[in-house]
């Protein structure tokens, strides 16, 4: 396996999470193990590793029934090609995928054609905010809105004190900013790290506790202010890299260029 696997325990139930190596941008695809089922929170970027991620699950012998596509990102989406499970999605995401999927994914393709595939993979379920019991686990399901990216989906597991972020937080990765939505995400990460969570379990980066929301509200302050002052992408990229030399997900930082900077500004 190229990627790391980090298994986070509470009482009869087990999540395993996938992070990528570095240039799968150390996303992460989390499968919530339950009684008879898997179901796996997210499909990684390339298709190498989302294929990791099946592989894996073979082993605990259970079909995975599940996967959930929290946003439309490529990272989050475009691995979906390797899974044979019904893709659940939000309304808002379902329709981000159908109007925007197959460009990104055409786009991510040309970068890499041998490991990404040239079309996006639709939802087939609607995900309504709110509770579900599956396997006699209960799962909570919620909208997050205005923080990386317009809508996005998070999942916890109340009774285990457990919340699957995705990209409210990253963990020790440089963090896809594009949106600029810095207020309202900080004002989010706020709103959860008040709440009885003990397991975090991100979008990018290793799990962690409620630690992890202050180190990422660190960044986004850090990262507002070093794009103020930034001339154009490579200035922001060098001075992001160095106010966290140790942070892997380099890539996100030159992905995210052409969203924070008009070409003009860009450096040939």
């Amino acid at each position: 396996m190229t990627g790391t696997m980090t298994i986070t325990e509470s009482r009869n139930l087990r999540i395993h999470t996938f992070t990528a190596p570095d240039d799968g941008w150390s996303v992460n695809s989390h499968i919530i193990e339950l009684p008879t089922q898997l179901i796996v929170i997210d499909a990684q970027y390339m298709l190498p590793y989302a294929r990791e991620v099946v592989s894996y699950a073979q082993t605990l012998k259970k079909p995975i029934k599940r996967l959930y596509v929290s946003h439309y990102h490529p990272d989050h989406l475009l691995g979906a090609a390797a899974f044979r499970a019904p893709i659940y999605a939000l309304q808002e995401v379902t329709a981000k995928i159908e109007a925007l999927g197959d460009r990104v994914a055409a786009e991510e393709h040309e970068k890499h054609p041998d490991r990404i595939p040239d079309h996006a993979e639709r939802p087939t379920v609607i995900v309504r905010p709110g509770v579900e019991v599956i396997d006699d686990v209960r799962l909570s399901f919620t909208l997050l809105q205005h923080a990386e990216t317009e809508h996005a989906l998070m999942v916890a597991v109340p009774d285990h004190e457990i919340l699957i972020t995705q990209d409210l937080v990253y963990h020790d990765v440089h963090v896809f900013i594009a949106e600029k939505a810095f207020d309202t995400w900080l004002a989010g990460l706020r709103h959860y790290e008040d709440l009885p969570y003990s397991h975090i379990l991100p979008g990018h980066g290793l799990p962690g506790g409620p630690e992890l929301y202050g180190s990422m509200s660190h960044y986004l302050v850090t990262a507002r202010d070093l794009f103020s002052k930034s001339c154009d992408g490579e200035d922001l990229k060098a001075r992001l890299i160095a106010a966290f030399p140790d942070f892997t997900g380099s890539a996100m930082l030159d992905h995210q260029k052409r969203f924070l900077f008009s070409p003009a500004k860009q450096k040939v």
